[in-house]
């Protein structure tokens, strides 16, 4: 065999080799990790509308309540375990807007420092949303008598305008979960004040890791005192209570189930948990997010580099 044969054949050999390796090549594909967590802060700015528009229509309809609500004098208060053995006092409901105003305040420094903190906040957002639907049809479709009779309304709106948009602002301020004076009645069922103290207190355990075991305890008493305090204050009673924390913790815990589980998000006969009125709108929140989002938290990375260059470069003095 010459020489040119041997070459020709080695090349046919050495290309069927190449051929063979292309066939058989594992092609690997890379997720980047904001295809798979993607920010959309449009979604965010939706679902932020969303809560507003829910939180004006609850507050309005809470005031209505208020003023349609029967005087101590005519309705005597349901009997109540909390009212029967602890007497009353307004110092006690102190207790409960500290503990509230601390609660979100370690939550938002929580949230401002997690990585995807768009995706965390737009859940926040559409729970808080949806618990104030449920709000306003409990205590619009039931209008309970005052928890007791040392509780004083405000005063009735008797075609006042003025005092509606003056009493709506004023609760709306608040958030409607974080109410200042105990004072508006008819806000039962659920009460927004656990309420907002058990939803806080679960979005601060489930976005911190585990092993930060104090810090949980410390926002568990925060929200156990919080809402024991409301009940102390005789402004509402403990069946209210539970509800809001059969409510509050339902709708949280359907939600991530939904949101970490990719196969729930597609609509089956199967999947009872797409037939909840509330499901078109988290798809619309979550069908990009992909699983799971891990904890991780990062500081915001502002550079001041530029501007320092910037004013160098027009001589301009920096101090």
């Amino acid at each position: 065999m010459d020489r040119s044969s041997t070459g020709v054949s080695w090349s046919r050999c050495v290309d069927s080799n190449r051929a063979i390796l292309r066939h058989k090549s594992v092609h690997i594909r890379v997720i980047d990790v904001g295809i798979r967590y993607p920010a959309e802060w449009h979604k965010t700015f939706a679902m932020l509308l969303y809560a507003g528009c829910s939180l004006l229509l609850s507050s309005s309809v809470i005031v209505f309540v208020n003023s349609w609500s029967s005087a101590k004098h005519v309705l005597s208060p349901f009997p109540d375990l909390i009212p029967t053995y602890i007497g009353h006092a307004d110092w006690i409901f102190k207790a409960s807007e500290v503990s509230s105003l601390v609660l979100l305040i370690l939550w938002s420094i929580q949230w401002f420092l997690l990585r995807y903190k768009s995706i965390v906040g737009r859940r926040f957002l559409f729970i808080i949303g949806t618990l104030h639907l449920y709000r306003t049809l409990t205590i619009y479709g039931t209008v309970l008598p005052v928890p007791s009779s040392d509780m004083t309304c405000e005063e009735k709106l008797n075609g006042d305008w003025k005092l509606l948009l003056k009493q709506t602002l004023k609760l709306v301020s608040t958030g409607g979960f974080f109410q200042r004076s105990p004072t508006l009645c008819g806000d039962y069922v659920p009460t927004g004040q656990t309420a907002g103290l058990i939803l806080t207190y679960m979005f601060i355990k489930a976005y911190s890791p585990g092993k930060f075991w104090v810090y949980h305890l410390l926002c568990w008493f925060l929200c156990v005192m919080g809402a024991a305090s409301v009940m102390f204050t005789h402004i509402t009673l403990l069946l209210d209570v539970i509800a809001a924390y059969f409510i509050t913790t339902r709708m949280f815990w359907w939600y991530h189930t939904l949101a970490n589980n990719q196969c729930l998000k597609i609509p089956s006969p199967h999947n009872y948990l797409s037939r909840i009125w509330w499901f078109r709108i988290f798809v619309f929140c979550e069908e990009n997010v992909m699983g799971t989002i891990p904890l991780s938290y990062s500081w915001p990375n502002i550079s001041i580099s530029p501007i320092i260059f910037s004013c160098r470069k027009q001589n301009i003095p920096l101090a």
